[in-house]
């Protein structure tokens, strides 16, 4: 039996009374999945490459989420981070991208997509 959540919702129960699954892999919700790519992530977004130094990386990081939802950031290794805004943002989008040049050196990687 599920337990209610904090707005008396219904929420599913981590696993089955019997604390087997039914299926190998298959839980209450559906198939197991592992984290969606960046690819996956930002569909029908835009997207720039960015490279920044790799101690400046926190600091964007702080930048973009104080920026009232222009973009989100995912970082893959060292300075090399992406972000990704709404297609309606994109002139918003653009001023963050040179405030970021501008500020930490943030160089701007192949095309925007």
């Amino acid at each position: 039996m599920g337990r209610r959540d904090s707005n008396s919702s219904r929420v599913a129960p981590a696993s089955p009374a019997d604390g087997h699954s039914s299926a190998a892999g298959v839980g209450p919700l559906g198939p197991a999945r592992g984290p969606l790519s960046i690819a996956e992530a930002s569909v029908g977004m835009l997207v720039q490459d960015v490279l920044v130094h790799p101690a400046d990386v926190v600091f964007v990081k702080g930048i973009v989420e104080a920026s009232e939802g222009i973009a989100l950031l995912f970082a893959e290794r060292g300075g090399e981070i992406t972000l990704a805004a709404p297609l309606g943002r994109g002139d918003e989008f653009a001023e963050l991208l040179r405030d970021l040049e501008q500020d930490v050196g943030a160089r701007r990687r192949g095309a925007q997509r």
